[in-house]
């Protein structure tokens, strides 16, 4: 009898072990069901707004893919179109964005003019403007500017800004600055006179250097000099030139402004506050183009400066009078 109860007792727990195995099996089961597996969309290249701003609205998209697509703000596409909250694009098959920025063809200008002008590649301005081979532009009509930049075309290549401008500890002179005097004093004249065959480039910015041209105390080199100065402080253009670019909110320069000169000089203002003039303008040495700024990857109101010969950064301090 015991035997017999004992065998009953150990069958009736093996039942409620399956029981509960499958209960728990049937638990998980519809846990995992009820978790929906979403897959994240792969990432896509930015596209350029076309000419007319006008773009196609594809199945699933939100003011934020669209957004993120054309490099535009979600408030310019509220605006622009009239959306009304929750800002949903249902029913819309386009949207008009803020077109891009472009040029009206002038007598003279050519595809490889204006890629160095506006700092993109030919290949991104004949793509974006539909533009056929042997790509003659006609005065009069307008082209679409992509806004991809491509510095090399600004005679600026590999320009990594954010391992060469570094501020010094309590804004103190560089050990490989010539003249503390001279370096202090932008209107003061350098100790070397300026080479033969050199433009005679002004002092920009009114302030202490923090940092000189060359190899820093980081190890890197500084392809220009940093002038610190108060928020607001003018800048003015080192020379007569021609604004080839303005850059706004650029990841390590900031704001920042390019001239290029006579004989293939071009000079380089970065970190800037206000910007006082416009691409293409025409523009006198010592004239104000803007003013001092802690834009970009600094850490106190400061200028970035630099000039180029032909492709190559020159030291300003042996360049400035």
């Amino acid at each position: 009898m015991l035997a017999s109860y004992i065998d009953k007792s150990k069958q009736k727990s093996a039942l409620l072990l399956v029981l509960l195995a499958i209960i728990l099996t049937s638990c998980q089961t519809q846990e995992r069901a009820a978790i929906p597996v979403i897959n994240a969309p792969n990432r896509v290249d930015a596209k350029d707004v076309p000419p007319d701003g006008v773009v196609p609205v594809e199945p699933g998209d939100t003011i934020y893919t669209m957004a993120n697509r054309y490099g535009v703000t979600p408030r310019k596409i509220i605006l622009g179109n009239q959306l009304k909250p929750p800002y949903l694009l249902d029913g819309l098959t386009t949207l008009v964005l803020p077109k891009p920025r472009d040029h009206r063809v002038k007598p003279g200008d050519t595809i490889d003019a204006l890629s160095e002008r506006y700092a993109v590649t030919r290949h991104e301005l004949i793509r974006l403007n539909q533009l056929k081979a042997p790509y003659t532009l006609r005065p009069g009509t307008t082209l679409a500017i992509p806004r991809a930049l491509d510095y090399s075309m600004l005679d600026l290549p590999g320009i990594n800004p954010s391992s060469k401008i570094k501020v010094l500890p309590e804004a103190k002179i560089s050990a490989n600055t010539a003249s503390s005097a001279a370096a202090a004093i932008p209107d003061a004249v350098p100790t070397k006179p300026v080479p033969a065959g050199a433009l005679a480039f002004g002092w920009p910015a009114r302030g202490e250097i923090i940092e000189t041209y060359g190899l820093v105390s980081s190890g890197v080199k500084n392809d220009g000099i940093n002038i610190a100065g108060n928020l607001g402080d003018a800048v003015f253009s080192s020379y007569d030139g021609t604004v080839a670019f303005i850059g706004k909110e650029l990841k390590s320069f900031g704001n920042m402004v390019l001239i290029k000169h006579d004989n293939g000089w071009i000079t380089a203002y970065a970190h800037l506050g206000d910007i006082q003039v416009t691409e293409g303008q025409m523009i006198a040495k010592g004239e104000a183009i803007g003013t001092i700024g802690n834009s970009g990857k600094v850490n106190q109101p400061q200028l970035h400066f630099q000039i180029r010969k032909a492709r190559q950064p020159v030291d300003p301090l042996q360049y400035m009078s």
